[in-house]
């Protein structure tokens, strides 16, 4: 049903009435764009790529998922961007399908479900737990990211008992967020790994040393490294090695940071450096550093946010410059 606005330079919002109750119109036709089923989008696309292979530079740009974020208001303009608005239009929800966007997406709801859930508005609640189900779907789908995902599961539970009597919006909408969570982790809890089928095609353990060498080297989280050690004799040696850690120590501390431990290890007279210990202290000090293959950007032209690997139309002709956002960064415009 329409909504006329006070102010005569806006119509306000039209609204539509669902299952799960009121929500903007020009919302839901987005989320249900987003709702179709992989097969009938996957044709969907197959379709226009054919009738317009002569313009696919413009389809391309006609889906790139942006937003323009409004830092302020004026005469003109009221209306702020908000969170959950972002959330839709850059399809967080499809986000969590690239295995690049993945571990951007998981950070910010971590950050978002583990203390700031209680203070969100009902509307952007709905769209956080859409995303956390989208991920545990996609999840056990492509069987990676299982025991991250459930961690961010597990802390999600503990913030809705915990906000219980403390949360904005209604009993029965929060109670609503619990029960599906718990179906959330119940899916998780019936995920069995299963071990590969003998194909006669290689696997991890017959590859020569060195080229599991420059896997590990190409690691940036050091759990992945441990977990690899575990799984043979001969991966534990090539896990132990010095210079495999002392290059998860430059990768991830400064020369600054790591100068703190580094003089402690000469004055005992040892001739080499044992990097695994350095590591060790510095990760317990400073932590390690978060990496995203793909980040969410600003541009400095059109204030518009973005996807990196995507980009969007820009309304300058001049070269397009962004800044990229944190997961930090990101929730910081919003206030949140």
């Amino acid at each position: 049903m329409p909504f006329l606005g006070r102010d005569w330079r806006s119509n306000g919002d039209e609204w539509v009435k669902t299952h799960n109750g009121w929500e903007k119109l020009k919302l839901w036709r987005i989320k249900v764009f987003e709702s179709l089923n992989e097969n009938i989008l996957a044709r969907l696309i197959r379709l226009a790529m054919t009738e317009f292979h002569t313009r696919d530079n413009d389809w391309c740009k006609h889906h790139q998922p942006y937003i323009h974020y409004v830092k302020a208001t004026s005469r003109e303009r009221k209306i702020l961007t908000s969170l959950s608005e972002a959330f839709v239009h850059l399809d967080m929800s499809g986000a969590v399908k690239d295995i690049r966007r993945f571990n951007y997406v998981c950070k910010v709801l971590q950050i978002l479900l583990c203390g700031k859930l209680t203070s969100m508005s009902g509307t952007s609640q709905k769209r956080i737990i859409n995303i956390l189900d989208e991920m545990v779907n996609q999840v056990l789908k492509t069987k990676t990211n299982v025991a991250s995902t459930r961690d961010l599961v597990n802390s999600t539970i503990c913030t809705l008992h915990e906000g219980q009597y403390s949360h904005i919006g209604s009993e029965s909408l929060w109670h609503r967020h619990l029960q599906g969570v718990h179906k959330m982790l119940a899916k998780l809890d019936r995920y069995k790994v299963e071990p590969r089928a003998d194909d006669g095609m290689a696997m991890f353990q017959d590859l020569p040393q060195d080229c599991v060498r420059c896997i590990l080297e190409r690691l940036s989280d050091h759990k992945d490294v441990l977990h690899i050690a575990m799984t043979s004799s001969s991966n534990l040696i090539i896990a132990e090695e010095n210079s495999l850690w002392k290059q998860l120590c430059f990768f991830h501390f400064t020369d600054r940071q790591l100068i703190t431990f580094v003089p402690k290890e000469l004055e005992t007279g040892q001739r080499c450096i044992d990097w695994k210990y350095i590591y060790k202290r510095s990760v317990k000090r400073f932590g390690k550093k978060d990496v995203y293959a793909d980040t969410l950007a600003i541009c400095h032209h059109c204030d518009t946010l973005f996807w990196q690997s995507i980009g969007h139309p820009c309304i300058s002709d001049q070269e397009a410059k962004s800044r990229p956002l944190s997961p930090e960064a990101f929730l910081n415009l919003f206030s949140i």
